[in-house]
């Protein structure tokens, strides 16, 4: 192989890995958005007032394992595919 084959290889890959990152990255950003949709539809499935909701996280934080029954419990959604 000489200089200008590894340079062009080199020229290549490099594209080749910018294109990845970009790709990553996107993924990534879809990621935390319908991790953030997820979110939302369960906070809204309690059908709580903020000031409930608040006081809900806040005994969460306290003691995470405590048994909360004045809410509805939580279905986490099955996936479609």
């Amino acid at each position: 192989m000489n200089l200008n084959q590894l340079r062009k290889e080199k020229a290549q890959l490099q594209t080749r890995i910018a294109g990845l990152q970009q790709k990553l990255a996107s993924l990534e950003a879809q990621e935390t958005e319908l991790e953030n949709s997820e979110i939302l539809k369960t906070v809204r499935s309690l059908k709580l007032k903020p000031s409930e909701l608040d006081g809900l996280l806040t005994r969460l934080k306290r003691n995470p394992f405590e048994d909360v029954k004045e809410f509805p419990s939580w279905e986490p959604e099955k996936d479609e595919d």
